[in-house]
């Protein structure tokens, strides 16, 4: 496998004992989806599963947040937000990704509107603080037509701020320095990144993908610039090479993966 040996073991390790990272946001929206539309949902198409990395371990997120010039991410309940559970809150500005602030907040409960699912999200310490994830009973992976759920909006007694929404990827992340963005339609393989420095982004076609027993991985190849991306529920990572030099790895500190329903997964070998 090519990458970083850090990470194909880290996978073997923990895959036997991992649940699915979106099962309790994927329910919940669902939920809520129904009760506010009042009809059955399409049949879905791809599932969504969300991660971010606190303290060097990564772990499932239920929501996370792109930002203009921040990122919010917010850990999985234990259960499903009907009522309050405790989550952490993680959040850091683009311009200082590694002043990464985490606080316990209680998660819950949603309520459906309008185009709209607001679920409760305050400070374990000010539960009357008013604040919420606002999440889409529309663009989400519960109609097949999208392959990412949209996550609105994260209001704080910190921040109220929009996120970035891409319906149609195949991967969304964020590192220290950049939003990386993989679409994977009929075949045709593309890379993009928004670059928080304010640098040329780099947009690449004609991707290539192999899976194994861990998760996809694609390569793009331009110019004699290798870029690898590889992720999984255990870790993930961009790679640049030119030629054979290694120039830069970056690890994703928040990310989405989206999954046709239709693919049967890669066994591990014993």
């Amino acid at each position: 496998m090519k990458g970083d040996e850090w990470s194909a073991n880290l996978g073997r390790k923990l895959m036997r004992g991992e649940q699915s990272a979106g099962m309790t946001f994927r329910l919940f929206l669902l939920a809520l989806t129904l009760a506010a539309s009042g009809s059955a949902a399409a049949q879905a198409a791809y599932r969504m599963d969300s991660y971010v990395t606190l303290n060097g371990k990564t772990q499932p997120a239920f929501a996370w947040c792109d930002a203009p010039d921040r990122v919010l991410a917010l850990t999985n309940p234990a259960k499903a937000p009907a009522s309050p559970q405790p989550v952490t809150l993680a959040r850091w500005l683009k311009r200082a990704p590694n002043k990464i602030q985490t606080g316990t907040y209680q998660l819950g409960p949603g309520e459906g509107a309008a185009g709209t699912i607001f679920v409760a999200l305050n400070p374990a310490k000010q539960p009357d603080s008013d604040g919420n994830v606002r999440l889409s009973n529309v663009l989400n992976v519960n109609d097949p037509a999208y392959r990412m759920s949209a996550v609105n909006g994260f209001k704080t007694p910190y921040e109220d701020v929009r996120c970035r929404y891409v319906p149609d990827a195949a991967f969304m992340g964020v590192t220290a320095k950049r939003t990386v963005i993989i679409w994977e339609n009929g075949g045709k393989i593309t890379y993009a990144t928004r670059n928080f420095d304010g640098t040329l982004e780099v947009y690449l076609t004609g991707g290539t993908v192999a899976h194994d027993d861990i998760g996809p991985e694609y390569t793009f190849n331009k110019a004699g610039y290798t870029y690898l991306i590889k992720f999984h529920p255990y870790a993930a990572f961009v790679q640049v090479k030119q030629g054979t030099k290694l120039l830069q790895t970056e690890p994703f500190l928040a990310y989405s993966i989206s999954t046709p329903l239709t693919r049967t997964p890669t066994q591990e070998q014993p």
